[in-house]
């Protein structure tokens, strides 16, 4: 499905198209793809302890997608992380999710010889 222009960023799509479109597996893919977690729920879903999550972060491997405002602290800005995002990095051949997950508690991350992305 091709889109019919952008409006600030975002592309558009023709209303017709859309009620048309009948590939629930598509919609389906998109739909989890898409999903947002946060950065708790994010390294729940690797299975990593939060210190290798924040070497992901560090290296450049993950980013957030999006941003929101904590519903009880409205000054705290959360950092959402798209499923998509998160399924790349399992299939990344840069890391041994293994030899991560294997690691004891005190003891380094793999992911910590990970070189520090600049820019």
């Amino acid at each position: 499905m091709t889109g019919n222009g952008d409006y600030k960023g975002h592309t558009l799509y023709c209303g017709l198209t859309l009620e048309h479109f009948t590939d629930r597996r598509k919609v389906e893919r998109a739909s989890r793809a898409g999903h947002l977690h946060t950065r708790d729920e994010a390294a729940r879903i690797l299975r990593l302890r939060a210190a290798d999550f924040d070497h992901l972060l560090r290296a450049g491997l993950l980013t957030h997608s999006e941003t929101t405002v904590s519903s009880w602290h409205k000054h705290t800005v959360v950092r959402l992380y798209r499923q998509a995002d998160l399924d790349r990095v399992l299939r990344s051949p840069r890391v041994d999710f293994e030899a991560v997950r294997a690691t004891p508690k005190g003891r380094p991350s793999p992911l910590a010889a990970l070189p520090t992305r600049t820019g």
